[in-house]
């Protein structure tokens, strides 16, 4: 496909987008799934409703190499990226792409490195280095206290008001290597994080709610918001790994697989090596929203969890 597509939706096409859709070809019925479909400016979901008459524009995909790694501030050494759910921030043993590797190509420097990490299946705003003296400036910064970073994320189940968890973070018991965060556990290090609520969803979880979530974490243990949040017996959806819902069903009655956890990093801030603060702010992802929409969450709600404290 190049550029776009426009496929009128025609009388008896179905209900939905995704009816509208069937006999398209395969690349523009992937284009609604992944946020490429648009109706006068909109975009659209395949669950949303599909009126006769009206125009379909499909967009062609972009190369994910040249888009899914954005730099949100450059600033001195310090850098704040964009890292996208599938991506590490570090590459692993078999040097598959990384967060840091596509910085470095972006920037056309030797090495960057990762001040902060996001786990597989989370996406947002990380705090980089490109030499060592911004790396201590960032590590002193992170020691006064005076890195804030902001979270959205959807738990699972009804959360209330606003509060802060704490709880010592450490190793399951047993096993080798590189074991699973629990609240607990072996080596256990002083954990808190500030939580408040913003929106609840419809109940198409295990649970039967949802909450949209502004967390806020003081300390920065593995897995810190995740442990913390199925402790508090509401595991953000998408969180295989301590609990989170594995599907989600829309009001229809479909079942929509989830293929990343719901925690986003909205935003970074750090004074600067000259002084001057420093803030980045990450859009929220198409499907973080996509997934908050089948909750029938309100949309309005994202405002409220990315503003500045």
């Amino acid at each position: 496909m190049s550029g776009a597509l426009h496929w009128i939706i025609r009388e008896g096409a179905g209900a939905t987008i995704a009816e509208a859709l069937a006999h398209a070809p395969e690349h523009a019925r992937a284009a609604a799934t992944e946020g490429r479909a648009f109706i006068d400016g909109r975009r659209v979901l395949p669950t949303d409703l599909a009126n006769p008459g009206e125009t379909l524009v499909i967009y062609e995909a972009r190369d994910a190499d040249d888009t899914a790694v954005r730099i949100l501030a450059h600033v001195g050494g310090i850098i704040i990226a964009d890292k996208p759910a599938s991506l590490p921030t570090t590459p692993d043993r078999r040097g598959e792409r990384s967060l840091i590797g596509e910085v470095a190509r972006l920037l056309d420097v030797r090495a960057v490195h990762a001040a902060s990490r996001l786990d597989v299946g989370v996406s947002g705003a990380v705090l980089c280095a490109v030499d060592d003296i911004a790396q201590r400036h960032i590590t002193e910064a992170r020691d006064a206290g005076q890195v804030h970073r902001v979270y959205a994320g959807i738990a699972g189940a009804t959360l209330t008001g606003e509060g802060t968890w704490d709880g010592a973070i450490g190793r399951a018991p047993g096993g080798s290597g590189r074991s699973k965060p629990i609240l607990g556990g072996r080596d256990a290090e002083p954990a808190s994080t500030r939580f408040r609520v913003i929106a609840t969803g419809r109940g198409a979880t295990p649970k039967g709610t949802s909450t949209l979530t502004r967390f806020e974490p003081i300390t920065g243990r593995m897995h810190q918001i995740r442990v913390h949040a199925s402790a508090a017996g509401a595991p953000l959806i998408g969180d295989r790994e301590h609990g989170g819902a594995r599907t989600l069903v829309d009001a229809r009655g479909r079942v929509h697989a989830l293929h990343r956890i719901a925690l986003h990093a909205v935003a970074v801030e750090l004074p600067g090596e000259n002084g001057k603060r420093i803030r980045a702010v990450s859009p929220i992802p198409y499907e973080l929203r996509a997934i908050w929409k089948i909750l029938d969450g309100d949309e309005a709600a994202w405002e409220t969890v990315a503003a500045p404290a």
